[in-house]
């Protein structure tokens, strides 16, 4: 599976259509579609009970659907058994059968499917090569780091040379810099062998990072989907905002909306913003939440610089490449910046008061509701 034979395998278009799931009295799943292109890679994102890892596994068929439908490259698998799918999985637990060796747990869908044993192992050999394992098939998988444990799982995965590649949060046993280490391996993977991957993660950084598009999820539904530029930039609703990334919110009502918008808050003088500012379609005398990303604010030079807020410092934490500084406003409320570690602070320590500035185009104004 190395240089042409590798690039050859093609990814799966896939199509969830209508895609609801029960259990009992609970809706683990309400009504979600999502198209997935041949070749993409896809992070399904969102906390605990979202719904995320349901999804996946009705692609799976690990999970039958209430109501909808699955396609894969057009063809319906809604209701296909999962060892009829021919499609490669790992899960968060590298589950290797630890009495067999590293090629023998590589090869065991191939022995499955009937392949010969000479055949079986020069394939398995071949995908620990792809994962940069070669040479550690006769290895047991105690003698393994977890690192190289999930990299055999790997293997394993796409050894029969599927079209599509699940993964189910298959990172989050790792430590913070194999972590990083394995999205950087499973990116490259994505590249090589042009397949299409669909991966669960409840990490923020971790979609952002790696996938082509990300479906946010919350309480079965399908809230966002886009490239991560799009989602963390400009997020399409308060819970989107709130969830990707840190983010301030800000009470605010609008004063008015023609060539820009006027907005005041209890923190300070009105703001003149861009049009583009309203994500909601806000009005005049209406209230709502203004959103600002923490690393988007910055001291003031002065206190008439224009959209700034006067804030007193209650912490400065120092976080080696930022310094996050935790300001009260006026009305009580929190806000956050983030400012280079190496920033000059002009001398500020906690109890001082600041004015914070925030550049009118990174700001983003919602109308107030649940998140």
């Amino acid at each position: 599976m190395r240089g042409s034979e590798a690039r050859s395998v093609s990814g799966a278009s896939i199509r969830i259509a209508g895609l609801a799931k029960q259990y009992g009295s609970v809706t683990a799943v309400d009504d979600v579609n999502i198209e997935i292109a041949s070749g993409e890679f896809l992070a399904l994102l969102g906390p605990s009970g979202s719904g995320k890892t349901t999804v996946l596994m009705s692609v799976a068929g690990f999970e039958y659907p209430s109501r909808g439908r699955i396609l894969v490259d057009g063809d319906d698998v809604t209701n296909t058994p999962v060892n009829r799918r021919n499609l490669g999985m790992v899960f968060q637990k590298y589950t290797l059968f630890p009495h067999m060796s590293v090629a023998d747990n590589v090869a065991f869908p191939l022995k499955m499917r009937g392949i010969a044993k000479a055949e079986r192992h020069a394939r398995a050999e071949a995908a620990l090569a792809t994962v940069r394992l070669a040479g550690y098939g006769a290895r047991m998988p105690s003698q393994l780091s977890g690192g190289q444990q999930q990299r055999v799982a790997l293997a394993r995965a796409i050894v029969y040379q599927p079209r599509v590649l699940l993964m189910d949060e298959p990172l989050s046993a790792l430590d913070k810099n194999l972590r990083e280490e394995m999205q950087l391996e499973i990116k490259r993977l994505h590249s090589e062998l042009g397949i299409t991957v669909v991966f669960v993660t409840h990490d923020q950084s971790e979609a952002l990072t790696m996938a082509d598009r990300v479906a946010v999820l919350k309480d079965g539904r399908l809230r966002q989907i886009g490239p991560a530029k799009e989602l963390y930039e400009r997020p399409a609703n308060l819970f989107t905002a709130g969830f990707i990334g840190e983010m301030n919110f800000l009470p605010f009502r609008m004063v008015s909306r023609a060539d820009t918008i006027v907005v005041e808050g209890a923190s300070g003088p009105a703001w003149q913003l861009p049009l583009e500012a309203a994500v909601d379609d806000l009005q005049p005398g209406q209230p709502g939440l203004l959103a600002i990303r923490p690393e988007r604010i910055a001291l003031a030079a002065s206190s008439g610089d224009e959209n700034t807020v006067r804030a007193e410092i209650k912490d400065i934490v120092y976080a080696g490449a930022a310094l996050l500084i935790i300001a009260r406003l006026p009305d009580g409320s929190e806000i956050r910046a983030r400012v280079p570690g190496a920033s000059d602070l002009r001398g500020l320590k906690v109890g001082d008061v600041a004015d914070l500035h925030c550049p009118p185009e990174a700001v983003l104004l919602y109308a107030e509701g649940p998140r």
